[in-house]
């Protein structure tokens, strides 16, 4: 461990796998006629119906997941839709396990396009390395459309963090002395648990950044959401809270109330940066 501003930091020791347009990469992949094209996933073969997944293409030229077939069309005239088949895809994803365990153990798996994986030191310190290696073996096994983005960090939280940042087939590292730094330009609402409703309360608090998100005090922030849960009240009712004080606490409130916030925050107890 190496000293980090809040405490001791670890060091790299998560690995986030995340598949990056996974059942649309799927059908490409299986099909080399749609690699290079855009293509839309739909539920089922009708026209009022949206897109589940969009390929890269797709996504490229201004057509997203959810967007309606009818849409779509207005954007791509050419674009192709596939019915799922999520019998395949879970077919795929456990060929794809049994690969990813042959460069490293998958420790555990958190959906059918999104993995994780427990570094030890040696890897860690060689992150860039191993992540190219992870890519070129899929690349191998399979075929260069079926492409992940990859993210290291002492936690998984940071990790699956760091796989969202160069999407699409990106690498990123964070590590912990490189914090707040490394994540103070990234938007709250990408952040893991941050619901719309949640980052409409942090910015009534004023919290309108990470760098804002990473000073509020955990201490007080548990304090405060466990006095406003055995109230019954589950917020902190500000009418009741002098004016001097008011922001303070329904930022850590509004910190405690939050997955992502309460993980990014423990770590100063935990002795990572997350």
């Amino acid at each position: 461990m190496t000293q980090h501003s809040r405490g001791q930091a670890r060091g790299i020791e998560r690995l986030y796998l995340d598949f990056d347009s996974f059942f649309a990469s799927a059908e490409q992949h299986f099909n080399p006629d749609l690699r290079g094209r855009p293509v839309g996933v739909v539920p089922l073969d009708a026209l009022h119906t949206g897109c589940i997944a969009v390929s890269r293409e797709a996504n490229a030229r201004g057509v997203k997941s959810n967007t309606p077939i009818s849409k779509a069309r207005e954007i791509i005239p050419d674009m192709i839709f596939v019915v799922a088949r999520h019998d395949v895809y879970v077919r795929l994803h456990k060929r794809i396990l049994d690969m990813i365990d042959t460069v490293m153990p998958v420790a555990h798996v958190r959906s059918i396009d999104e993995v994780v994986c427990n570094l030890l030191p040696a890897e860690g310190a060689r992150a860039d390395d191993l992540a190219r290696e992870l890519k070129a073996a899929l690349s191998t096994a399979f075929s260069d459309v079926l492409i992940c983005s990859i993210g290291m960090a002492p936690t998984e939280l940071l990790a699956k963090i760091a796989a969202e940042l160069h999407k699409p087939d990106g690498f990123s590292l964070i590590k912990a002395e490189d914090l707040p730094e490394a994540l103070s330009g990234i938007d709250l609402g990408d952040l893991p648990g941050i619901s719309k409703g949640m980052r409409a309360r942090l910015e009534a608090a004023g919290v309108h950044d990470f760098n804002g998100l990473w000073s509020l005090a955990p201490k007080q922030a548990r304090a405060i959401w466990a006095a406003s849960r055995a109230s019954g009240s589950g917020t902190v009712s500000m009418a009741t809270i002098p004016s001097a004080q008011r922001r303070r606490r329904a930022c850590s409130a509004t910190a405690a109330s939050c997955p992502a916030i309460g993980a990014i925050r423990r770590r100063s107890r935990s002795a990572h940066a997350c």
